[in-house]
């Protein structure tokens, strides 16, 4: 129970990594508000947690828009009672991987909007209660592509650079307040979003493979190992880890 008592939102729940941190931190005791865009899905997720035996409630709305945010972070705290723990997770990908002269402007403007004002928006918005609460911790799904180059995906890896960067700012300004700010960078990770990409791609299967080879583990990661890492962040046992960028990548980033 390492996160006993502990009130947590995490985005981007209802599939995914998302899914598993959030049906995680209930398992190790915190009350989660399961953040989601479709509220079918989202419910289901808490539905998993409930009737695990958890606490769970669903917290309905697109964090890339202001409103949105704040309906996700507002009703999250009031289902819960406060807030002292937040995961930005939600993020989209394109299966269109082209060279940036050939990006779609609308298709650029939709990751930076979903994968990096989204996040912006949600610690905006539960900034504030943290600090109410005397602080907490604060975890983005990054990527292991806001540290290297995957040839095609621009929009994608710009959008996870940049909230390396928003969370660098958060635990430079609030850190003395109690707030910790820190990105986890996963490699490849074996979810929807990324057998969707994969699928959808033209020569998505040889992608792949080149993808595999360039994780000296000799695997892709597993939703489970993402949500140990955070786990691990937002517990007491990390109470001196802020302003990290942490690769969990299976060593691709060391190729």
């Amino acid at each position: 129970m390492r996160l006993e008592g502990k009130r947590a939102l995490v985005t981007g729940a209802s599939s995914g990594i998302g899914r598993e941190v959030a049906n995680r931190f209930a398992r190790e005791g915190a009350a989660v508000a399961v953040g989601g865009r479709d509220p079918e899905r989202t419910l289901r997720t808490v539905d998993e947690i409930v009737a695990a035996g958890g606490t769970a409630v669903a917290a309905v709305g697109d964090v890339s828009e202001v409103d949105g945010a704040r309906t996700v972070v507002e009703g999250a705290v009031a289902a819960l009672g406060g807030l002292d723990t937040l995961v930005n997770n939600a993020g989209i990908d394109t299966s269109t991987w082209v060279p940036v002269h050939e990006w779609e402007v609308d298709t650029f403007d939709e990751i930076l909007r979903v994968n990096l004002r989204g996040p912006f928006l949600v610690s905006k918005f539960a900034i504030p209660h943290l600090l109410e609460a005397g602080g907490g911790s604060i975890v983005h799904m990054s990527s292991v592509c806001a540290i290297t180059v995957w040839e095609g995906d621009c929009g994608y890896d710009i959008s996870k650079a940049g909230l390396n960067m928003l969370s660098d700012h958060i635990s430079v300004e609030y850190g003395a307040r109690g707030i910790r700010s820190n990105t986890l960078m996963p490699g490849v990770i074996e979810t929807e979003l990324h057998r969707s990409v994969m699928d959808s791609m033209e020569g998505g299967a040889e992608m792949e493979a080149e993808l595999l080879v360039k994780h000296p583990i000799g695997r892709f990661g597993r939703v489970e190992e993402i949500a140990d890492a955070c786990v691990f962040l937002c517990s007491a046992e990390a109470g001196f880890l802020t302003g990290a960028n942490i690769s969990v990548d299976g060593a691709y980033s060391r190729v």
